[in-house]
């Protein structure tokens, strides 16, 4: 049997449009609508296997049905205005994947279906399966009869769940077989098509008519004998309106339709079709376009195992302008990792790969034994790798820096690296793997660790697969040099290359010395305040059973529900999918009406704090009693650094247990830490960017921003501004400025509406330049899709244009945040490599180990403890020139917690 396989287009790009969330490309192009189709086209061609395809569609142009009622389809409303741009994907799409597609003008997609789906059950020998969710195409449906006979199944797949349509299926839908669907639609109509069918006649008594009379001519010949006489007056008036009915219902011939031979399928046109995908950001459905050859086809990989191979190699590398560069470890961790080889590539695509600690090594790779030694390796190569003249390109090079670093080779002349780059082209895109952006950039297909070591606790060491490593590693090396070129041309033409070259690409070993350098962390002092945290969060929770009256699983949802809602009869505040929200905004709405909740808040952070912090941290400590963080340079996407493996950006500094746990980060002996902080900087950048004259002047003059919020706030003088009133005056500086509506402000402050309302008018009234700043932000994020911060990061908005109210405002209130904590973001960048060149200049010995959001810590030794201050001082009050002085606090402690 030959499988048909036939799409309505329109239908589905319609159905998808209204039943897939709105989504859209970086720059805010709508895409849900040719996504949800193209998932769908794929799905059914990768499903049901067919030889033959096409995908039908209406085309404008007055047809029969119109010549037979005027009112046909004529109150449709017009299409939205994201909708028919997504129509030409949907074309551009089929071109790709080289699916044949149909349209005749006057004709519906329907028609054209019927067509081909009677020619295949005239034929014999097919099985024609309809993709669509249209009720009027089940009138086709026909199960075989005798053996070769042909089968029409319809299929409905945009739910999620494939529902398939046979005869019977059919039948006990609609309570008819296929040949009689016409008959029930003639009779209850359409109000969207304008389908007359019989006023107050539904599917019940459509059905009930025929079941008595057998067909819809017999209702009408004989529509006297009905016995119910409103129903029988009803389709005795509607005799000729039903006959029309029926005609606008049922499916026509339609002729010019392409024979079902010439819609054989066709191999798809693979690079088109991924550069499309690419275009529109259909990266889910990458993954399911066939693999391109493996990568590259014609690139030699060359194990080096001997001197002579060795020497040839370094040859190469001093030749060549400049080489692709991946090292392995044995794990994923370079702090602590074992460096396992490396991985050079050149421009002809060839790759080759330097063992250094591999063991039980395969036989006809390396012989009996593995003939290069480590240190013999990293002797040949350290002059090339040092050479700050010679480019090396990879992905995630601070990864590289520091796994050699710590085999004692300073990696030097830092080119493209190819993760920061499609970072900074697009910081909201969900990943910058290697993989990916080769399948997507180059269409080539790079061979995947887990495909050659396996996974999970099968998978093999890559220190005991040294034919995975050099054929992951050098597709790595490869793909990262053919790759640096076209993203380096890219950060040019989106006038990003100046803060890639000037901030981003030598902050690469600025983080990785932080990181190598790390933190002491005192084992024992942190061992006693979990002792102590352990006795607290015993009384606490003595106090919970004391509050509920008997024990339960603090920790369960279900439990606490049942606590705080049945049995102390609490009010339910907010409500999800499983049940009563139980989360801290929660707790301290509650907390005013019962001191139960205040319990569980405590109980929350301390336990959390237990086993984030204190039992997490010990054992990450290294053999040189020090933590060792990663900092994640391409991750969020306001340009922040993000601290992983342990994190140690968030510990708790509003708490007194989280401010103790910071009493066990020590400095070594003889030296002090020294915490660099900037002061109010994210006010002071939005008084630079708004222009806001009042909020400038409060700045020079050396005003506390947040006291004199407070006094025009609250009508009072600044000198009788209480430590409440800042407070609240603070939350409002940096709320209202950053989007938040009355609403919001009224939820945070626990004030009724109004008073929010209130305040918001008073804020921009004193603050006027903030106010107009505000609404031009957005209005150019709508307008260019897209930000800058005065550094030049970008960030994209595509949900401004979301049909979600809430989706839509939450990116109006990331729009006029990215401005001011994108710019916060590259000035702390550029503080720490000021800061770095500083200390380095003047000679001290002090240096950096923390980044922490708008903090720098330093570690020096106390004879410098003065001069390393001024020197942090001047390098961050001077990191960047503003309309309103930079301010920054700086104290000196034996511990992070004296710091603060």
């Amino acid at each position: 049997m030959r499988t048909l396989l036939l799409m309505d287009g329109s239908h589905a790009i319609y159905r998808a449009y209204h039943a897939i969330p709105y989504l859209s490309t970086r720059t805010g192009v709508a895409t849900h609508a040719a996504l949800g189709f193209t998932t769908m086209l794929l799905k059914s061609l990768r499903e049901t296997k067919p030889t033959h395809a096409a995908v039908a569609f209406d085309i404008d142009g007055k047809g029969y049905r119109e010549t037979l009622s005027a009112d046909y389809k004529a109150t449709r409303p017009p299409a939205p205005a994201d909708l028919p741009p997504q129509f030409e994907m949907c074309h551009r799409v089929l071109h790709a994947l080289n699916v044949a597609e149909l349209g005749t003008p006057g004709y519906e997609a329907d028609d054209l279906i019927a067509t081909l789906a009677r020619r295949c059950v005239k034929e014999g020998g097919w099985d024609v399966v309809i993709v669509s969710g249209d009720k009027d195409l089940l009138q086709l449906v026909v199960d075989p009869a005798d053996e070769g006979a042909s089968r029409v199944r319809v299929l409905d797949s945009l739910t999620g769940v494939d529902k398939w349509y046979s005869r019977a299926d059919v039948v006990a839908k609609w309570g008819v077989p296929p040949e009689q669907v016409a008959d029930v639609l003639a009779l209850i109509g359409d109000k969207i098509d304008n389908v007359p069918g019989i006023k107050g006649v539904g599917e019940k008594t459509a059905l009930g008519l025929l079941a008595e009379f057998g067909s819809l001519e017999a209702i009408l010949t004989r529509a006297g004998e009905i016995k119910k006489p409103k129903l029988k007056e009803l389709v005795t008036s509607s005799i000729d309106q039903v006959r029309l009915s029926r005609r606008l219902v049922e499916l026509v011939d339609v002729s010019g339709t392409p024979p079902v031979e010439s819609l054989e399928v066709k191999p798809l046109d693979e690079p088109a079709a991924r550069a499309l995908f690419t275009e529109l950001e259909f990266v889910r459905l990458l993954k399911d376009l066939p693999r391109p050859p493996p990568t590259p086809p014609t690139g030699a990989r060359e194990l080096v195992q001997d001197a002579p191979a060795l020497a040839s190699l370094r040859a190469r590398l001093e030749a060549a302008p400049a080489f692709g560069l991946k090292t392995v470890t044995s794990k994923g961790t370079p702090l602590s990792d074992e460096l396992v080889g490396l991985a050079f590539a050149f421009d002809d695509g060839s790759a080759a790969y330097v063992p250094l600690a591999h063991k039980g090594a395969s036989t006809d790779l390396f012989g009996a034994a593995q003939a290069l030694a480590p240190a013999d390796v990293l002797g040949a190569l350290r002059g090339v790798l040092e050479d700050r003249a010679k480019a090396k390109h990879g992905h995630d090079l601070k990864r590289d820096l520091v796994a050699l670093a710590r085999r004692g080779v300073q990696l030097a002349g830092l080119g493209i690296d190819v993760e920061l780059a499609s970072y900074l082209l697009d910081a909201t895109r969900r990943e910058h793997g290697i993989e990916t952006l080769a399948r997507e950039r180059l269409s080539w297909e790079l061979p995947a660790w887990a495909a050659l070591l396996g996974e999970g606790k099968k998978a093999r060491p890559v220190s005991e697969a040294p034919e995975a490593a050099v054929q992951v590693a050098g597709g790595h090396a490869a793909a990262a040099l053919k790759l640096a070129p076209l993203l380096e041309k890219d950060l040019r033409d989106e006038e990003l290359w100046k803060l890639y070259e000037e901030v981003e690409r030598p902050l690469i070993p600025a983080l990785a010395r932080m990181e190598l350098v790390g933190i002491k962390l005192d084992v024992a002092r942190l061992g006693e305040i979990g002792r102590d945290v352990d006795g607290q969060l015993a009384a606490t929770l003595t106090d919970i059973y004391a509050a509920a009256g008997h024990e339960f699983n603090v920790l369960s949802l279900p439990q606490l529900g049942i606590v705080l809602f049945d049995e102390l009869k609490l009010p339910v505040l907010r409500r999800g999918r499983s049940g009563p929200t139980i989360d801290q905004e929660v707790l301290e709405k509650l907390a005013e009406q019962h001191p139960l909740p205040a319990k569980i808040v405590d109980y929350r952070q301390l336990s959390k704090l237990k086993g984030t912090y204190v039992d997490a941290l010990p054992p990450l400590v290294a053999a040189d009693g020090r933590l060792h963080t990663t900092f994640a340079q391409a991750v969020a996407a306001t340009g922040r650094l993000s601290s992983v493996d342990p994190n140690l950006q968030n510990i708790p500094i509003r708490t007194e247990a989280g401010r103790r746990v910071r009493e066990a980060f020590v400095a070594e002996p003889g030296c002090v830490l020294i915490s660099a902080d900037y002061s109010q900087i994210e006010l002071r950048l939005l008084a630079h960017i708004s222009g806001d004259a009042v909020l400038k002047e409060s700045f020079a003059q050396g005003e506390d921003v947040h006291t004199r919020t407070a006094a025009e706030v609250f009508g009072v003088a600044p000198a009788d501004v209480s430590k409440e009133m800042r407070n609240t005056a603070k939350m409002i500086n940096y709320a209202i400025a950053y989007g938040l509506s009355a609403y919001g402000l009224a939820t945070r402050l626990d004030l009724p509406g109004a008073e929010a309302q209130a305040i918001i008018a008073r804020y921009f009234e004193r603050y006027a330049g903030v106010k107009r700043w505000l609404e031009e932000t957005v209005a150019r994020a709508k307008a260019d899709g897209q930000l800058r911060t005065l550094f030049g990061r970008r960030r994209f908005f595509p949900d401004l244009a979301s049909r979600n109210p809430a989706i839509r405002q939450g990116a109006e209130r990331a729009a006029v945040n990215t401005p001011i904590q994108g710019s916060a973001a590259d000035l702390l960048k550029l503080a720490v490599l000021r800061l770095e060149a500083a200390l380095a200049r003047e000679k001290l010995r002090s240096r950096l180990v923390l980044n922490v959001h708008d903090e720098l810590i330093v570690e020096a030794p106390l004879e410098e403890q003065d001069a390393a201050m001024a020197v942090a001082k001047e390098a961050m009050v001077n990191a960047v020139t503003l309309d309103v002085p930079l301010v920054v606090d700086a104290r000196a402690g034996r511990s992070w917690a004296d710091v603060h």
